[in-house]
């Protein structure tokens, strides 16, 4: 469609010439900018025009909205003004390259409102061109990016929070990793105070375990201390606020230690630490209070982050960690009592055989002692050491079975008499045999009669089929019996017993075992 602008021009009375100019495309020009001009105004985005010495031309109903200044109040003046002191180079640059028809497509930075807001915008600057490609002005586009900004924000805050979580649960994690992989106290109170200090961001940290018979609380662990002083100290139950906190069972927060009456120490501690912040809880574990966990900062806690919340937490698995610990080393204890109470058995039973018969007395003694030696000798782990202690001193257990008249008679045993005395192994198995405790230890008092050819009893087994502990002792309790006093004959000299066990090798004696005896009697000698 063409469109035509008439002009009528009269000529004469009677005549008018009509002249038509197509304005088809100045028409369209005309609409086109009434259409551009009317999406500027109806656009959100602030959308500025300015000339090329930085003033404000156009001002459009977004810029309006989001500077809070009325078109009237910037046309014609500096874009400067809504630009903060300190970016006004940034401005000045920004304008340099567009007026040398350069685009900067988007810019993050800080603009000002008319109440002097600052406010967060996103900026996309073009120069303007003339129909001939010369630089007229510059357009200017700016969005509000306040809601990005807070949402970003947000999320920020929300992964940060988030990110604590997963190093709560982690830090959880391995407290208790430490729990069920270490029994070891030390150890565990070191890996819990790590992970307090990391979790609630601490500059320092301590924990005090309570002793219930003294009533005072000592320093058992610390961490980011400069200084030792607070080790194995102690502060009595009730007083002090660490001993306030166990005896009340609460836990106790102070941003500014100032406020606390603390001795004189510790003030000096905190000043030299320049600690500012203190919180402290009880440790408690099945009702009972373990300790005291305490906390300790440079600036003052943040209550929003929930950090007591993850303190108390903490607390609770390091008193886990502590009852554990304390439980092990009862038991261990318990245990240890009940295998010394065993041991005084044993022994006090060996000491009871040797008093029956006085001419043996002391023998159990000394053969075990020698025994044990001897199979240190011949590398047996020291687990089963603990059996050959055992079975060596009870070795002779099952002569309780035999008569004193049998045992205890001065001359020769008739036939009989020793079908009776070669049952007293058999007696030490039925004796010690329903013992569990005793039954690794068996091997002696079961075996030592039996002989390298299989010429002993009580069941005539040969070589190796002996358990290498009776093979042991049957070489030093041979030995013992000959170098000391009985009564159908006086000790041998040494050197006479040494002969004999040695020429016993291979016939009664095991040849390894009576080699290795030599050697040790050798080192024995020399060492003494």
């Amino acid at each position: 469609m063409i469109r035509l602008d008439w002009t009528a021009v009269r000529i004469g009375d009677d005549m008018t010439h009509a002249i038509a100019r197509d304005v088809t495309e100045r028409r369209a020009a005309t609409e086109d900018l009434a259409f551009l001009a009317a999406i500027v105004r109806a656009s959100t985005d602030a959308i500025i025009g300015l000339s090329l010495d930085g003033r404000v031309r156009a001002w459009n109903a977004g810029a309006e909205q989001m500077y809070g200044y009325p078109a009237a109040e910037m046309i014609g003046h500096s874009i400067t003004e809504i630009v903060p002191p300190e970016l006004l180079d940034e401005e000045a640059q920004l304008l340099t390259r567009a007026f040398k028809g350069e685009y900067t497509p988007a810019i993050e930075t800080t603009r000002l409102s008319r109440s002097g807001t600052r406010l967060p915008v996103q900026l996309s600057i073009a120069p303007i061109f003339d129909i001939d490609g010369t630089v007229v002005g510059v357009s200017k586009i700016a969005q509000d990016i306040s809601g990005r900004r807070e949402t970003e924000r947000q999320i920020l805050q929300l992964n940060a929070r988030l990110q604590r979580q997963l190093d709560h649960l982690s830090g959880l994690r391995e407290i208790d990793l430490a729990i069920t992989s270490s029994l070891d106290l030390n150890m565990t109170l070191g890996i819990v105070l790590d992970k307090v200090r990391v979790q609630v961001e601490a500059d320092a940290v301590t924990l005090l375990l309570l002793d219930p018979s003294a009533l005072t609380l000592s320093y058992a662990a610390t961490r980011g201390f400069r200084t030792t002083v607070l080790q194995g100290s102690a502060v009595r139950l009730g007083e002090a606020v660490a001993g306030q906190v166990a005896l009340n069972r609460q836990p106790v927060v102070h941003n500014d230690v100032e406020e606390v009456p603390w001795a004189a120490g510790w003030r000096a501690l905190l000043a030299r630490e320049q600690l500012r912040a203190y919180a402290a809880v009880p440790l408690v574990a099945k009702g009972k209070v373990l300790g005291v966990l305490e906390v300790l900062r440079q600036q003052p806690f943040d209550a929003s982050l929930g950090w007591l919340e993850t303190l108390q937490t903490l607390a609770g698995q390091a008193a886990i960690a502590v009852d554990s610990a304390q439980l092990f080393v009862e038991l261990e204890h318990s245990n240890l009592e009940l295998g010394l109470a065993y041991q005084e058995t044993i022994e006090g039973w060996a000491r009871a055989l040797d008093l029956r018969d006085k001419e043996t007395e002391g023998h159990s003694r000394r053969v075990t002692d020698l025994t044990v030696q001897l199979c240190q000798r011949l590398q047996v782990s020291a687990a089963e050491l603990v059996h050959i202690r055992r079975g060596a001193l009870l070795h002779d257990i099952g002569k309780v079975g035999i008569s004193d008249a049998i045992l205890l008679k001065p001359g020769p045993l008739t036939a009989e008499e020793w079908v009776e005395m070669r049952r007293h192994p058999s007696y030490a198995m039925e004796l010690l045999g329903p013992i569990q405790f005793l039954r690794a230890a068996l091997e002696i008092p079961q075996h030592h009669r039996e002989k390298w050819d299989g010429s002993g009893y009580p069941q005539g087994l040969r070589g190796t089929a002996i358990p290498l502990a009776a093979r042991a002792f049957a070489v030093v309790d041979v030995y013992d019996a000959l170098t000391n006093d009985r009564p159908y004959r006086a000790a041998w000299p040494v050197e006479r017993a040494l002969a004999y066990v040695e020429a016993e090798a291979g016939t009664q004696f095991d040849p390894l075992v009576v080699h290795a005896f030599l050697a040790l009697h050798c080192d024995l000698n020399a060492s003494s």
